[in-house]
């Protein structure tokens, strides 16, 4: 008798605590249920089901092999099942969950190759600055920035690194000067990204040397754009994603101040739910980021 088949026939038992129960989900006869069980004990040498009249239970023995067991199983139904995956079509809804400004800047200009290369697919991406519970609310995967939270049910990809850059807009400078030291920021209109628990604390590092300052400003903001436009307008000096700051420092609407220092080196991550099978959509999408993204984080 085929081994997978014994080991089948016993772990359903064992989970159903019944050779009838088992045998319908099976879709075979209880007699060939038992023969198989049976002949796994025989080859064993050991019993591992317990039979009265009323209820089957897990020898000692049993308990142990059943864990590992069901293990295995589960493993080869998970291996099955994505070679089957890959080899059909990309199809179905991918819920996607991203940080405003990260949705904007780095995947709205990204979706449409994205859906071009899978047209079978369709894209729900959620913009939003509150943290959403991948799990509780039914998304596939999100994309977040910044230093992540342990959460033992996700599994995290560091797609890219990003930093956060001083920035202001000519005419600001011009009126109000550059800054030559981290300290001089106190002396000037910070334009504060309002993320995290310490935002108006900028902590700033060149190389090895790091230097923390508490800014004070007229603009608090949780969107990027927002301070981004402000920056822009000659409003003050932001510390903001160099991601979104990116095409105006290049342009020469915004310049770089004090740009030997830069925010402490952070990620753009990948999250999505643990488990043993990740769905080839989820699969498809983070490699497709993890490709486009690199470098993007650096101006």
């Amino acid at each position: 008798m085929d081994r997978l088949e014994q080991l089948s026939a016993f772990v359903e038992v064992a989970r159903r605590q019944s050779f009838a129960q088992a045998a319908r989900q099976l879709d075979r006869h209880v007699s060939a249920v038992s023969r198989a069980v049976a002949a796994l004990e025989g080859r064993l040498g050991v019993r591992l089901l317990q039979r009265t009249t009323r209820r089957v239970t897990l020898s000692d023995a049993g308990r142990d092999y059943f864990k590992r067991c069901e293990t295995l199983l589960a493993e080869l139904e998970g291996a099955d099942a994505e070679v089957r995956e890959r080899a059909a079509s990309l199809r179905g809804t991918l819920r996607v969950s991203a940080a405003t400004g990260a949705g904007q800047m780095l995947i709205a200009p990204l979706v449409p190759d994205f859906l071009a290369a899978h047209p079978l697919m369709t894209l729900d991406l959620q913009l939003s600055n509150r943290y959403v519970d991948l799990i509780e609310e039914g998304y596939d995967l999100a994309l977040r920035v910044g230093t992540l939270a342990a959460d033992s049910r996700l599994v995290v990809r560091r797609l890219a690194p990003t930093r956060r850059v001083l920035l202001a807009s000519p005419p600001y400078l011009a009126q109000r000067g550059s800054p030559r030291t981290p300290a001089q920021l106190r002396e000037h209109a910070c334009l504060v990204l309002d993320i995290g628990p310490h935002a108006r604390r900028w902590e700033l590092q060149r190389g090895r040397t790091k230097a923390a300052i508490d800014v004070i400003g007229p603009l608090h903001s949780n969107n990027a754009f927002v301070l981004l436009a402000a920056c822009r307008s000659g409003a003050g000096i932001g510390l903001l994603p160099a991601t979104v700051a990116g095409p105006d420092v290049r342009s020469g609407t915004l310049r770089r101040v004090l740009p030997g220092w830069s925010s402490t080196e952070q990620g753009i991550y990948a999250v999505y739910p643990s488990a043993r099978f990740i769905p080839a959509k989820v699969r498809a999408f983070v490699e497709f980021m993890a490709t486009r993204l690199q470098g993007s984080g650096e101006n």
